[in-house]
């Protein structure tokens, strides 16, 4: 199909006409990647639905895993996808319903789109591009970040979680609304000056100081206690939540480095317009607010806590699903969502630990790898024989292997063995990538599974029986006693408490491993683990802090830090 060559009319106000907005997602960044999906829509006075095409790869070719990660698009779904003359005869179509000619063309980091869609056009496409990024480099120069994310959130509007066209072609039709009356500030308010100014050289201004778009005297005004703190857009969307205890110190935090700002960090906080906040009595409740508040908001920059996955990896755009607790049999090898008579030990929050634990107790590699990141069989084999030989424990014919290796498990911590991130399964990671693999650190990573699983079992212990306790303490410094009385996991009672260190019996200590089970839900299992660690915070500082599970007498002092070392 060929367009017209009419340029829009230099009188017409950028304001008055429409553009169309084009997204690409590819596998990799041309040359070397193919086109997996093209969206566009018309932009003008309103914004109309985006249409979008999967686009087929060529023959052989697979989509990378960290691209399906985060796109969501996986190989099963290119079976439907388009020819690539198709999908360009029907953006030509649209191109060619626009009012000038070529189209006047709004992309965002358009350096990135256009080598694919010369490659769909067969040429050069008949499309007049302007880039959003480059526009809005020259506008606001002083901004953290200017990716689409960031800027849509900076005029305050959310981007989806996966990075599919249509999210993003919406996205960078509404940046495009929302510069044009900035470019009219400067001047430029007609497509060809646009244009004119646009190719204009920029002067390097060599390294700015960042300007944060929250105001200075907003964060200054927060108080100095704790609580839990929403990082907000200017539409008023959560788009984090944090606990501090103090909040003015926190949140100053996050704006007092120039450098060494992690990229995730500096992209909301190029959209934090504003801040919310709750005091609270303590440290500890601050922290118990903050889950609940999570998933309240369910902000796109928190990543742990969450009762959703596809936040919890790399750039929080994984589409796994909502998270699960589970259940297993006594020796953790078989498991379920839900507790029952054949699954009664639990919860566990991560499936894959589980399955590393089973695979161990079957001495398969895929306990420490798979594909391309499991050692060779020989080197395995060396490596699960040097493992067998240095632990007594695995020769004890009477117990099952699973007996066996949380037994080991259980002496390994016992006697230090703590130089792996023992709670790497809590957060959601499972990945025991090795370089180079020898039989010695096959060895020391077998070690660290047998801890990792008892660990897990105790802490399934642990969090069953606080689901039904009452709590006392006093913050280091602090001249204020405190209790809480959770039944259910729910905290049914948060108030003063006297000096005794006394918390009274709790009103469900009488209920069953069973039904405390049946009661639980992740929102639950993560006010119990978030009470763990603040526990074990105040223990390890010499705090007072009693807890009790019914009649008899509270833990407190030594034996409670000791039980809490484990969890």
């Amino acid at each position: 199909m060929v367009l017209g060559v009419n340029p829009p009319d230099s009188e017409q106000l950028l304001s008055d006409f429409e553009v169309l907005a084009v997204d690409c997602q590819a596998s990799a960044a041309a040359p070397r990647g193919h086109l997996l999906e093209i969206g566009w829509a018309r932009a003008g006075a309103a914004i109309a639905d985006a249409q979008t095409w999967l686009v087929a790869l060529p023959h052989g070719e697979r989509i990378p895993p960290a691209v399906t990660r985060i796109t969501g698009i996986d190989d099963r779904m290119m079976r439907a996808g388009a020819e690539p003359a198709a999908a360009w005869r029907a953006l030509a179509a649209a191109a060619a319903t626009l009012a000038w000619q070529p189209a006047p063309t709004v992309i965002h980091f358009a350096r990135f789109e256009q080598p694919f869609l010369r490659r769909l056009a067969g040429g050069t496409p008949p499309l007049d591009v302007v880039c959003t990024h480059a526009i809005a480099a020259r506008l606001l120069p002083d901004l953290p970040r200017r990716s689409l994310r960031a800027l849509a959130g900076y005029f305050g509007r959310s981007v989806g979680v996966l990075r599919r066209s249509a999210d993003h072609v919406e996205a960078t039709a509404f940046v495009w609304r929302e510069l044009v009356p900035l470019l009219d500030g400067e001047g430029v308010s007609t497509w060809s000056e646009l244009k004119a100014w646009l190719a204009i050289p920029l002067e390097s201004a060599g390294r700015r100081r960042r300007v944060w778009p929250m105001p200075r005297e907003v964060r200054l005004a927060l108080p100095d206690a704790p609580g839990v703190y929403r990082m907000l857009r200017s539409s008023g969307d959560v788009l984090y939540v944090g606990k501090a205890a103090s909040l003015r110190d926190r949140v100053n935090s996050y704006f007092r480095h120039q450098r060494g700002v992690p990229e995730r960090m500096l992209e909301m906080l190029s959209q934090a317009r504003a801040i919310s906040f709750e005091v609270a009595p303590t440290s500890l409740e601050a922290a118990l607010l903050e889950p609940d508040e999570i998933k309240r908001f369910r902000p796109p920059y928190n990543v742990a806590l969450t009762d959703d996955r596809r936040r919890s990896r790399g750039d929080g755009l994984a589409a796994d699903g909502d998270r699960q607790l589970w259940f297993t049999s006594p020796d953790l090898i078989e498991r379920n969502p839900r507790p029952s008579a054949r699954c009664p030990v639990g919860p566990f929050p991560s499936a894959e630990a589980l399955e590393q634990f089973a695979a161990l107790v079957r001495q398969s590699r895929s306990a420490i790898g798979r594909g391309r990141w499991a050692p060779d069989a020989r080197t395995f084999e060396e490596g699960y024989g040097r493992f067998r030989a240095a632990h007594a424990e695995l020769s004890l014919e009477h117990l099952r292997m699973s007996a066996r290796l949380l037994r080991l498990g259980t002496r390994l911590w016992r006697e230090g063995r703590r130089d792996r991130d023992a709670d790497a399964d809590e957060a959601g990671t499972n990945d025991l990538r090795v370089a180079v693999w020898t039989s010695e650190n096959v060895q020391l990573s077998l070690e660290w599974l047998a801890i990792r699983a008892a660990l897990a079992r105790r802490r399934a212990v642990w969090l069953t029986r606080l689901a039904e306790a009452s709590v006392a303490w006093r913050e280091p410094g602090g001249d204020e006693w405190r209790l809480i009385v959770i039944e259910d996991g729910d905290i049914i009672v948060r108030t003063r408490a006297g000096p005794d260190l006394m918390p009274p019996i709790p009103p469900g200590s009488t209920r069953s491993a069973a039904a405390r089970h049946d009661a639980l839900t992740v929102a639950r299992f993560d006010r119990l683990r978030v009470l763990s660690t603040e526990l074990k915070r105040l223990a390890s500082g010499g705090a007072p802090v009693a807890v009790r599970f019914g009649v008899s007498p509270p833990l407190a002092g030594e034996r409670l830090a000791s039980v809490l070392a484990w969890v």
